[in-house]
């Protein structure tokens, strides 16, 4: 476990959990090996805006890439309104009953599993690969 923050050791840390190398995060980033690796010795900071792309690139916050956080995000970017809106709902629900004595499910938690499974059964009948499987 990281103590002291490094910012470097941190970038190094997520490239190679994402089995890039230097060279293919540069092109990433727009820069060249060079720079990744300055970055990555802490031998140049890291500017904002590119580590506003290293967070998009490694899908975790920025808060993380500045050593505050351990959580990475979760990206739905790809996701219909309707989708991002139950994902919204199912953290909040998991958040809920993390915080509750009770395990028991209330009527909001059951509302939201029959979305989920209705919204799984509306996006896999639009996809070709799915239709027709059992």
């Amino acid at each position: 476990m990281r103590e002291a923050y490094d910012c470097g050791l941190i970038i190094k840390e997520l490239r190679e959990k994402a089995h890039m190398t230097q060279q293919e995060l540069g092109k990433k980033i727009n820069r060249d090996k060079g720079i990744v690796s300055r970055y990555e010795n802490n031998y140049q900071a890291v500017p904002f805006e590119t580590m506003r792309t290293l967070a998009s690139i490694f899908n975790v916050s920025m808060d993380y890439l500045a050593g505050m956080e351990k959580r990475s995000t979760l990206d739905i970017s790809a996701l219909t309104a309707a989708q991002a809106d139950i994902m919204q709902h199912l953290a909040e629900a998991f958040r809920d009953i993390n915080r509750a004595k009770e395990q028991n499910l209330a009527s909001e938690q059951f509302e939201l599993i029959g979305r989920i499974v209705a919204e799984f059964f509306r996006a896999a009948s639009k996809n070709p690969v799915y239709k027709g499987q059992e």
